[in-house]
């Protein structure tokens, strides 16, 4: 039987953290942003440290190397996650999804430079692919609220930097535990501390907090969905080359078009651009997995 690639664990990523993003904006009708963040890292503490007891030697907890994943939970996705909020309320939607989609770019530079990893033709126009084909998935007009604050732009910068280093970083930390539950249960729980932190000491509010009967289950299947989705990409790092695996699983607006026109018909609108972005982004994807 052969051996399931890595680019399949890649595309599944995508898929299902655009399946976590539907039943997310599901949720955040009866809800806020606060409590679905804590509420799906919890979730995914739960999940992943349930299925890493059953299957995964806990003996590994033991290997200085966790402390890889400990590390990463601390900027990935707490940090990029918190950066690019920041980035969206200064600068909006359309400037700052363009270059957050820029993660494969980190990812393949620092791969080349620390992994000692070979970018290829091939690599290089794929990836360009499917950062110009989700740049024009995400462009919207008029939804900028400060323009011309330039310096704001850091903010969506800093968040794809430090989401393209973690995954080198984690690609390290595979080859001393290959265990992608355990290693994505550490870096959940360290993510959900950092968090909890985090948005503490931003909201100070009562309302940072918001759970009932109404959002419950549709977080509790999101939650469920990403812990899968954080499984796939690490067997895809552990698996993969960085400079191939990264860019595929940043195929999730096309998925989450598709899943939108579905399920969210009120919201998204098929049109030309949209064909051309899904048709960018695919071509990319399987220029990367023939010609990698």
């Amino acid at each position: 039987m052969a051996a399931i690639p890595a680019e399949f664990y890649a595309l599944a990523n995508a898929f299902l953290f655009a399946f976590h993003n539907v039943l997310t904006k599901k949720a955040m009708r009866y809800s806020n942003p606060a409590t679905g963040v804590i509420s799906s890292l919890l979730i995914n503490i739960v999940f992943l440290w349930s299925v890493s007891i059953l299957f995964v030697p806990l003996s590994s907890l033991t290997s200085a190397s966790i402390l890889i994943f400990v590390v990463v939970g601390f900027f990935q996705p707490g940090l990029t996650r918190l950066l690019t909020y920041k980035g969206i309320d200064a600068l909006g939607v359309a400037i700052t999804d363009p270059i957050r989609a820029t993660t494969p770019l980190f990812s393949a530079m620092m791969a080349i430079v620390f992994l000692g990893e070979q970018i290829t033709w091939p690599i290089v126009i794929a990836t360009l692919m499917i950062i110009a084909g989700i740049s024009l998935l995400s462009w919207r007009r008029g939804s900028v609220k400060l323009a011309g604050s330039a310096i704001f732009l850091w903010y969506p910068i800093g968040a794809s930097a430090l989401a393209g280093a973690s995954q080198v970083v984690r690609k390290f930390g595979l080859a001393a535990v290959p265990h992608p539950f355990l290693a994505a249960a550490v870096t959940a729980t360290s993510s959900f501390v950092v968090s909890l932190v985090t948005l503490w000491y931003v909201e100070k509010s009562q309302e940072t907090w918001k759970m009932n009967r109404h959002c419950f289950w549709w977080f509790l299947a999101g939650g469920i969905t990403i812990s899968l989705g954080m499984v796939c990409i690490y067997y895809a790092l552990d698996l993969g080359k960085v400079s191939v695996v990264i860019p595929i699983s940043s195929t999730g607006p096309f998925f989450s078009l598709i899943f939108s026109a579905l399920f969210l018909r009120d919201v998204e609108r098929v049109t030309l651009r949209i064909v051309i972005s899904a048709a960018m982004i695919v071509g990319g994807v399987l220029l990367l997995t023939v010609w990698k």
